[in-house]
């Protein structure tokens, strides 16, 4: 399923495609933990994932929008298992309107080859997504 694109970013900050610029507030942010994701590589937690769009749902019922803060805490394990598993969680939650993008934590933003990586696997199904970071990585993406 393929949404609209109703929000962009330009310089750092967040509009609507109308232009009008939406202030990101930490409410937006709505975290999503790695472990919470995926066990062991390429195990995946359905039960958590169908929770998340749950919610996800309820937030869109409201008309309110979020976007997802991917919370990168595993330790010993590789960033390209943690793009696959935020690939996976887009997947899951590709039916909702409320998700305005991903936030890209330092482990991707800062490596980039591993954002590449990232922005390619999630970017081809949902091309509607804004990338949200706390440094600026590259010009697309917006500061919170």
């Amino acid at each position: 399923m393929k949404f609209e694109k109703f929000f962009e970013a330009k310089d750092h900050r967040l509009y609507k495609t109308d232009g009008t610029e939406v202030k990101v507030t930490e409410k937006m942010a709505f975290p999503v933990k790695w472990s919470d994701v995926e066990g062991a590589e390429e195990e995946y937690n359905e039960e958590y994932l169908a929770k998340l769009r749950d919610s996800l749902k309820a937030i869109e019922e409201k008309g309110e929008f979020v976007f997802l803060d991917c919370v990168y805490d595993k330790k010993g394990a590789t960033p390209g298992q943690f793009n696959n598993a935020m690939k996976h969680t887009a997947r899951r939650v590709k039916d909702c309107a409320s998700v305005i993008g991903m936030s890209l934590p330092a482990e991707v933003a800062g490596d980039s080859d591993v954002l590449a990586d990232f922005l390619e696997k999630i970017s081809g199904k949902h091309p509607h997504y804004v990338y949200f970071a706390r440094t600026a990585c590259n010009d697309d993406v917006v500061l919170y």
